[in-house]
């Protein structure tokens, strides 16, 4: 089981399962992992997991109460990793012999009545730690659960540790990439091994459809044909190396294997960490690819109308957006390769864009999104007992 929690660290629905298995490997009932950060105190506001039996009610009321304040979490990076202190022996430690008010809520809310943790992670950014809640009457013996900890803590701390960089991520572009979902453009952000960490729904749903790209073994990005996929993974490693980051992009053009007059653009972008924002420790790329067959929903008028493109030149950025080539632009509208070639510079020229997939980029400027199935729901989390 314990391979499958680093499954947990992409794929923040599989939290609840896998600690709800290590509920029943240290026979208590609740499990809550929590970041607590020094620098960035916001990210505490959501990188948290728990088990199943942990309901949002909960956490609102223990918030509410201010008992997180009172439960001794907030002396645990004072622990060596991994030692397990039980009930409120870290904050009598530290001199705070108030009667507790976190227990009390405990029992009520939960049917627990002591509480154990430890420290998983510190650094001078935060630390990670693990809290567990039992009965006095339960099968929970603090020694035997501080030994399988021992063996299970260094695995949580590592996928904790890959966890944050998604985290984070999902926290600052969450909304951003359901906007892009609406507009039909695909964003994913991969590691330096191609490693597929966050997606749009759209990005998957192109995906999905096996006509350009793929996921392999370990969610790792590729493309279907062998030629691109190595381009592929080498652009990718070449944007995330640290002294490649002065190139700021790369575009790809993939073609589709459904129809061989279309192919699909993609755009990589470096991403660099700002401040360790990352723990000095993320690099990454930002891949963004626009679907050919969804080519129709980008305004063509209104870029005509915007720089003054005269009809043909309207014409040869419709077939940009298709993803043709000039070749096959040339075939498509009947015109010399030679034409094609001189009129696309004058595209470019007038509107300011450096390549084919800038023109991209102004037309979804421009797009107004007359399908839109209204605004995503999203979850709001705090911080956790």
């Amino acid at each position: 089981m314990i391979p499958s929690l680093y499954e947990a660290a992409i794929s923040p629905e599989l939290w609840g399962e896998r600690l709800d298995w290590l509920t029943e490997v240290l026979h208590s009932k609740n499990i809550v992992l929590v970041r607590i950060e020094n620098i960035r105190p916001e990210i505490s506001d959501y990188s948290f997991h728990a088990n199943t039996w942990i309901t949002p009610e909960m956490i609102g009321e223990y918030l509410r109460l201010g008992l997180n304040d009172n439960d001794g979490s907030a002396y645990f990076h004072q622990l060596d990793l991994y030692e397990f202190s039980v009930g409120d022996e870290m904050r009598h430690r530290n001199g705070d012999m108030s009667p507790s008010r976190f227990y009390p809520w405990l029992e009520k809310a939960t049917g627990c009545n002591p509480a154990a943790g430890l420290c998983l992670s510190k650094d001078p950014s935060g630390y990670d730690i693990l809290t567990t809640h039992y009965r006095d009457d339960g099968p929970f013996v603090p020694q035997e659960a501080a030994n399988m900890l021992r063996l299970i803590g260094p695995h949580l701390t590592k996928v904790l540790e890959m966890n944050r960089p998604v985290n984070l991520l999902r926290h600052r572009y969450g909304a951003f990439l359901d906007v892009l979902d609406r507009l039909r453009i695909g964003v994913g952000i991969v590691t330096a091994n191609s490693e597929l960490i966050l997606a749009n729904d759209e990005f998957n749903r192109i995906v999905s459809t096996g006509d350009c790209l793929t996921l392999g073994a370990g969610a790792s990005l590729s493309a279907r044909d062998d030629h691109d996929a190595r381009v592929l993974r080498d652009a990718v490693l070449k944007l995330s190396r640290r002294e490649g980051l002065r190139k700021t992009s790369e575009s790809l053009r993939l073609d589709s294997r459904i129809n061989e007059n279309s192919a699909y653009l993609l755009d990589l972008s470096p991403l660099r960490e700002s401040r360790g924002t990352f723990g000095g420790k993320f690099s990454g790329v930002l891949v963004t690819v626009v679907d050919p067959f969804w080519y129709t929903d980008l305004n063509v008028g209104l870029m005509r109308q915007h720089y003054n493109l005269t009809a043909t030149e309207a014409d040869i950025f419709d077939a940009v957006l298709r993803g043709l080539s000039n070749s096959d632009i040339a075939d498509h509208l009947g015109k010399g390769r030679e034409t094609v070639k001189s009129q696309l510079a004058s595209i470019l020229r007038k509107t300011g864009a450096p390549d084919r997939l800038g023109l991209v980029r102004l037309a979804v400027q421009l797009l107004i999104p007359l399908n839109d199935d209204g605004a995503r729901k999203g979850s709001v989390t705090g911080k956790v007992l």
